[in-house]
């Protein structure tokens, strides 16, 4: 699997294709304000990347708010049939048994300051739009279709300057060990019912599947 580092530079190939650049090659290596990855200045759109590189659900686990059970494979046969690997995680703040939650939630919550203090910084925030790219580069076992549906509860709740997310596996999709089915490459959620900000977060998300069939994260 490629490293965190390695995976940000076939991001920085990604949208540079789409006209952003990255934010840290504009302004001060150290800037005032806590800055997102990338902004593309002509349609006003600001992206931050977090790369997933812990697996949180190596044993297994639980999504309590979905009450989701995630069970990892350990010696399966080609119909699904064979030994899975299960454990109850620790108590969260909540005092919830839960493996994910919470981690996702303060990657939104720093996504979130970031982006917001980046629209401000280029943009009236009120014009612009912010999303955030969850890549899975280390969560095989978890759906990215199971993350789209935690982030978009989150973004319901708060986080009020992320529009939306795309979740995608930058190294190929992965087969679900209790269905045997392929999830998808790339999903894209937004928090409200908006048909600019729907058809803006698909696009990307469309765009990398491209980018991504044509082995375009190959090149870097």
């Amino acid at each position: 699997m490629a490293s965190p580092l390695q995976t940000e530079k076939e991001f920085d190939t990604f949208v540079a294709s789409l006209g952003f650049i990255r934010v840290s090659n504009e302004i001060d290596k150290t800037p005032s304000f806590k800055n997102a990855d990338y902004v593309n200045k002509k349609e006003k759109i600001v992206i931050e990347l977090k790369v997933l590189d812990k697996d949180h659900f190596k044993n297994g686990g639980v999504i309590d708010f979905l009450n989701a059970l995630i069970i990892q494979p350990t010696n399966i046969d080609e119909n699904g049939y064979g030994q899975y690997t299960f454990s109850l995680p620790s108590l969260n703040r909540e005092n919830k048994n839960d493996s994910f939650e919470e981690p996702l939630r303060r990657i939104l919550k720093k996504a979130n300051r970031q982006i917001k203090e980046t629209k401000q910084y280029y943009f009236s925030e009120k014009y612009s739009s912010g999303y955030i790219i969850i890549a899975q580069s280390s969560l095989a076992s978890l759906n990215p279709l199971i993350t789209a549906q935690l982030v978009k509860e989150l973004l319901d709740r708060e986080f009020s300057s992320i529009d939306g997310a795309i979740i995608c596996s930058p190294y190929g999709s992965q087969i679900d060990p209790t269905t045997m089915t392929r999830n998808p490459e790339c999903i894209s959620v937004t928090k409200e019912n908006n048909k600019k900000l729907k058809t803006e977060c698909m696009r990307i998300a469309d765009d990398w599947i491209k980018f991504y069939e044509n082995n375009g994260h190959k090149s870097t």
